[in-house]
């Protein structure tokens, strides 16, 4: 899974936020990246890593809700096959047409 979200502050400045779950965690099944800044490749970093999968899909939910209420928007988003159904929705509504 990978999604990348904007926004644009009143200064004209772009902020992005994405998450992923491209790379594995050695001591944990189930975790996420999050990196956030003013490029897509620098700025902040965090891995989340959680002992069960509802866990982490509820942090997953949380996170994206937060964000998409603050006034951020969907920039792009790939998910393998029947991955994270459970965040579509939500992503569409926030989608950049």
């Amino acid at each position: 899974m990978m999604i990348t979200l904007y926004k644009t502050d009143r200064q004209g400045r772009i902020h992005y936020y994405s998450l992923d779950d491209r790379q594995g965690h050695l001591f944990a099944n189930f975790t996420f990246t999050v990196s956030w800044g003013t490029t897509l490749t620098a700025g902040r970093e965090k891995v989340h890593v959680f002992d069960t999968r509802r866990e982490m899909d509820a942090k997953l939910q949380r996170l994206i809700r937060d964000r998409v209420s603050s006034g951020y928007r969907v920039l792009y988003s790939y998910f393998r096959s029947q991955e994270y159904r459970y965040l579509r929705p939500v992503l569409r509504k926030a989608a950049v047409s």
